[in-house]
């Protein structure tokens, strides 16, 4: 045979193949059919379209992008946090999933040391775009602290190659009747051994709501009512600079500062009618925060080439936060607050890691810590009538904490075949002193104690390509009053509410036991249980005939069991993917006998719904829908809630530019009541925060990429370079 024959026969054998498997190849975005001959097309560059899935799970944790989502890469951190399923983030800086399992933050893997309204303030000035994945992991093994939630929100950072450099610029408004602006610039700088970044952030918003309490008054047929409007005006501003250096022997050191303040003005009226009088009583609050903070933190890290890793750090912080309030009403009282607070704390931590074999390796470490805090707060109450019986005498305070912890871990890890082990240990040893001296106590009070606890934790992993993952886990963890918690100064909220702290709480214990099934791809189904003895929750108590008073307080058990079923990613059509999570949970709160309470126990649904739309022109459309139950909350319980998201996302200049459009909760309904139970009687509470409501927004991102420098192309790398042109 010829050549001609040859060629001949081998084109013939190639069209016989491609008819036979149907396949369709993209020549220049053009389908050319099983029919066609690509012997005879100007084939020029061959296009393999695939869609990045937004989240992947797994039986220890699921995994979601921001940059698959349609607002999520183009605004905050904690915009993106918010639209995570089964997430919720309240005020105060708690965070929960599926409404009963709170979290903490890590970052990179790192635990942060920034909580409360300050871990909010940092989330609402961290760009996204600078944010590759968020995984929430439903387990926590030794290395973690004692204190620290089983479920952790885990931010993975962009990593940074060498010999290169990025910068951009990130905007976010949102309007209604809540509004907000958010606007970041940053860039990093990555040569031979070093790399630097640099973020500055400034968020501002104008936060109103609305809060109505309708309860019971004693000795009388009518209800106390009281009506609440609050206009916040919140501003901030972060500025980041982190560095990292490599040396040849394999040590990478690293620091970094962060330097934020926040500014909070408050202005509030407050109506109130009491049966008895015949004029309404009007209260006019206004409030003043200030928040400045400086934390960072310095590291050494080593990788051996005998597969050991050890990493060395240190984390420090300074807090200071100042508070002014000013309370007058209608009869002529008047009220002069002032409050003023610093915290200051190190924490060093050593941690290492080894393979001893092929199947076996263990990680142990310490870390000590040391915190001081100390606050003070003052009440002058005057009046325009001296004979006017006064809401408040005149009070002040002063508190402080010191806490030590110091810890110890190890836990052994094993891996053969299908199974993955582990067990760990860790000791906590706590030194805790407070003191409190004012005119609200008869005498000072100073507390002093010393905890030692050993925290076990277990989990069996076992997983196949054809069976998916299972794991089995449990843990047991420690929740410990927070300083706000135990400062016993009574705050006046307003002349019918007053806040304060128990000096007296005690830690509560929490055990967890998690079971957990996912196929790895597009389904996962778990099933949790935690038992809380001496759990910390707020507890309301009247205390006059007009006063309610709010402390926290230890009841005896809690009981939380949590349903939960996911899917992802399921493909209806090319060009719609629907992503779904069912929850049911039971909650059951019991109370001392001498309280006169009844148990509050609830079983509670939880779905949410969100579809994903590939539209001609490369937009993602989002469109997302979520329902609440009623829940149980100590003495409180929730009514339903169900809540709207749309949203369009469009990339421009080849995904360096970013533009998204979006509305949140459209149908205005992300607000609830409470009622809540006292002695017997039930109050209810009527609240709207506009900051969680209907809104409008529009984000952009830009952000350009380089290369520094050329590096030199061998003939055997040559294909790669070929590779490249197959888009991915």
């Amino acid at each position: 045979m010829n050549h001609r024959q040859h060629l001949f026969l081998l084109s013939a054998l190639v069209c016989s193949f491609l008819a036979d498997a149907q396949i369709a190849v993209y020549t220049d975005s053009v389908a050319m059919h099983h029919s066609d001959s690509i012997l005879y097309s100007n084939l020029q560059e061959v296009t393999v379209m695939a869609k990045r899935p937004s989240a992947l799970l797994r039986a220890d944790k699921i995994v979601f992008r921001p940059s698959e989502m349609s607002v999520g890469s183009s605004g905050s951190a904690y915009e993106a946090i918010s639209l995570l399923p089964g997430i919720s983030i309240k005020s105060d800086g708690n965070l929960s999933i599926y409404g009963v399992k709170s979290l903490s933050v890590n970052i990179d893997g790192r635990k942060t040391i920034l909580s409360g309204e300050n871990l909010i303030n940092y989330l609402k000035t961290l760009p996204a775009v600078d944010i590759e994945e968020l995984e929430i992991i439903g387990y926590s093994g030794a290395k973690t602290d004692g204190e620290e939630p089983v479920t952790i929100l885990n931010i993975v950072k962009r990593r940074k190659k060498d010999n290169s450099y990025a910068f951009g610029a990130v905007a976010d408004a949102q309007s209604g009747r809540a509004r907000q602006l958010y606007t970041s610039i940053y860039g990093e700088y990555s040569k031979n051994r070093h790399t630097l970044s640099v973020n500055y952030s400034r968020f501002g918003a104008h936060n109103p709501s609305e809060l109505m309490t309708d309860r019971p008054y004693p000795d009388h047929d009518e209800r106390l009512k009281q009506f609440y409007d609050r206009k916040r005006t919140d501003s901030s501003s972060q500025l980041s600079v982190s560095y990292d250096y490599k040396f040849p022997s394999g040590h990478t050191v690293g620091t970094s500062l962060n330097y934020s303040h926040f500014r909070r003005k408050e202005p509030a009226v407050m109506t109130t009618s009491i049966p008895f009088e015949e004029e309404l009583r009007i209260t006019d609050n206004n409030a003043l925060f200030v928040t400045d903070n400086i934390f960072g933190e310095l590291y050494c890290r080593r990788k051996s080439s005998n597969e050991s890793e050890w990493t060395a750090a240190c984390d420090f912080f300074r807090y200071r936060s100042s508070e002014s309030q000013l309370m007058e009403d209608n009869s002529g009282m008047s009220i002069d607050g002032s409050m003023y607070g610093a915290t200051y704390g190190i924490v060093g931590s050593f941690d290492f890691n080894r393979h001893l074999s092929r199947h076996w390796s263990i990680s142990a470490g310490t870390r000590i810590s040391y915190v001081s805090m100390r606050s003070t707060g003052s009440y002058i109450d005057s009046h325009v009538d001296s004979e006017t019986k006064p809401i408040a005498d005149d009070l002040d305070s002063s508190f402080g904490y010191d806490e030590n912890v110091n810890a110890i871990y190890a836990e052994g890890k094993y891996e053969y075949g299908m199974l993955r082990a582990s067990v760990g240990l860790r000791g906590e040893q706590n030194n805790l002193s407070t003191y409190f001296t004012g005119n609200e106590s008869s005498e000072s009070r100073d507390v002093n104690r010393k905890y030692f606890h050993i925290f076990p934790s277990l989990s069996l992993m076992l997983s196949s390509a054809g069976y998916g993952s299972w794991m089995l886990a449990y843990a047991n963890k420690v929740t410990r009053p927070r300083f706000a918690d135990l400062d016993p100064f009574i705050h006046l909220f307003d002349d019918i509410t007053h806040v304060g702290g128990n000096i007296n709480l005690k830690e509560a214990s929490r055990h967890s036991l998690t079971l957990t099934w996912s196929d790895n791809v597009h389904w996962r189904i778990m099933a949790n249980g935690d038992f809380v003895s001496s759990d910390i929750v707020k507890y309301y108590r009247e205390l006059t005939d007009r006063i309610v008073y709010v402390t926290p307080e230890n009841i005896p058990s809690h009981l939380q069991l949590l349903f939960s079923a996911t899917c992802s990613g399921l493909d209806f059509t090319t060009w719609w993917t629907v992503s779904a999570t069912a929850n049911i949970i039971y909650s059951s709160y019991r109370f001392d006998r001498d309280t006169g309470l009844n148990s509050n126990v609830r079983w509670t649904p939880i779905i949410d719904l969100k579809n994903k739309f590939q539209i001609p022109y490369h937009i993602i459309v989002e469109a997302d829908a979520s329902y609440r139950g009623s829940m149980a909350f100590g003495q409180a319980r929730t009514s339903h809630v169900w809540n709207t998201y749309f949203g369009l996302k469009k990339n421009f200049l080849d995904g360096r530019l970013s533009l998204s459009v979006y509305v949140k909760d459209l149908f205005n309904t992300n607000h609830f009541n409470s009622s809540i139970l006292l002695s017997g009687r039930k109050a209810i509470l009527y609240e709207k925060e506009f900051e969680d409501m209907r809104k409008v927004g529009i984000s952009i991102s830009w952000r350009i990429n380089g290369g520094i420098g050329k590096s030199e192309k061998k003939d055997r790398n040559v294909w790669i370079d070929e590779l490249n042109r197959v888009n991915l």
